[in-house]
């Protein structure tokens, strides 16, 4: 049987979708493995070549790669309809079921036994999140490289502090600019730039530059966070959790989350199946209660996760031809590798802020060392994020219930 026959129907695709969507636990990597196993290695309805040539092309793309990995296999199985299928059934599971816990957790603010608990599950999050930091600042060893995270970080921890219009988007577009700058300087002449190449800044630039304005300034609370979740999806280089420096402030901000409640929105996006930029769909559902209630709640959700995920859909199932061409071009890899130079440093300045809300959640006594040593554990024993927010509720339940 051929690779072609092999491919069921569709209610055979949905429902493997489906699962895989609901299995998606343990981040992208989890995730990825867990496509390969199903479409490469057990149904054969892909090749090993072209789910490498898809990796790579989601890895240089903005957007979460795992989600985009789904899309793009649907897109190879079942043309544009597949794709988008695939991509929504992927997403699906964790959508609904962070729906779930976002009402879980609007309800329990009245409770102090539950706001008791996430105050304990919050320093285990900033551990996570400084986690994180490292293993990107890690890899980022030249020099250079570190000069952008640093600048980037100064510039984020001034907008976060100070108020100043440094918003860590427009920081990380700045910072692809500056290497693209740099790097036709050192060649001492103009980079040559084919007609592929000339597309990219046309295509790409200007739309977090000229929809961050608009975010905040668009009539209507759909369409503020539309434009907002649309700009953060663009701009989600180098993992989820890059969305804490992308959201943090302007959720914040909007007064539609406080900095301890939206710590709490990145936990449940880390326990839960799918992409942990999920989490934009309990910010969009919280958002939309403080307005107008259930229903609102509901659509904020919706309309969040659609701004989110739309630049992902739209690269992979409409631009993938042109794409492929311009991933290798000189000018893309450079600005890419600006970007995600300066990731590190917006990281580390939305972690800082937010490690000091969670310290601050509650007693001292408890908050430092659970901090240390849950950031011992990630980062000297590699327990996974979702076994440590696990065993933070565990304690928080034990400490509530003792006290």
């Amino acid at each position: 049987m051929n690779r072609t026959d092999a491919i069921q129907g569709w209610p055979g695709f949905i429902g493997l979708y489906l699962r895989i969507g609901l299995l998606g636990f343990g981040g992208p990597q989890a995730h990825i493995a867990l496509l390969r196993s199903e479409l490469v290695e057990s149904r054969h309805w892909t090749t090993e070549v072209q789910f490498e040539e898809g990796l790579v092309l989601c890895e240089a793309l903005p957007g979460p790669a795992s989600s985009q990995m789904a899309i793009y296999l649907g897109w190879l199985q079942k043309g544009w309809r597949g794709g988008l299928i695939s991509g929504i059934c992927f997403l699906l599971p964790g959508l609904l079921i962070i729906l779930g816990m976002s009402k879980l957790w609007r309800s329990g603010q009245s409770s102090e036994f539950f706001t008791g608990v996430l105050a304990t599950v919050q320093p285990v999050m900033a551990a996570i999140i400084w986690t994180f930091v490292w293993k990107l600042a890690r890899n980022r060893r030249e020099p250079w490289q570190r000069r952008t995270g640093i600048a980037v970080g100064i510039g984020t921890f001034l907008n976060t502090v100070l108020g100043l219009p440094l918003p860590a988007g427009l920081l990380l577009v700045l910072a692809g600019i500056e290497r693209l700058r740099l790097q036709s300087a050192a060649a001492n002449k103009p980079a040559e730039t084919s007609r592929h190449e000339r597309k990219l800044p046309g295509l790409l630039l200007p739309l977090p530059l000229g929809i961050a304005p608009w975010a905040m300034t668009a009539p209507g609370l759909l369409a503020r966070l539309f434009g907002l979740f649309f700009k953060t999806g663009l701009l989600v280089f180098g993992g989820g959790l890059v969305i804490i420096p992308l959201l943090e402030h302007e959720v914040v901000q909007q007064g539609w989350l406080n900095a301890a409640q939206f710590l709490d929105g990145v936990a449940i996006g880390q326990i839960t199946p799918g992409p942990v930029v999920l989490t934009g769909a309990f910010v969009g559902y919280q958002a939309g209660w403080v307005q107008g209630g259930a229903a609102m709640a509901v659509a904020g959700a919706l309309v969040a996760t659609a701004g989110l995920f739309a630049p992902s859909f739209g690269m992979i199932l409409i631009a993938t031809p042109l794409l492929q061409r311009l991933r290798d071009q000189p000018k893309v890899r450079t600005f890419l590798d600006g970007v995600l130079a300066g990731v590190s440093g917006a990281m580390a300045a939305a972690a800082l802020s937010l490690s000091v809300t969670a310290l601050q959640g509650g007693s001292l006594v408890l908050q430092v060392p659970l901090f240390a040593t849950a950031l011992w554990l990630s980062l000297k024993k590699s327990i996974s994020p979702v076994a440590l927010i696990a065993g933070g509720i565990l304690l928080g339940c034990l400490v509530r219930l003792l006290v």
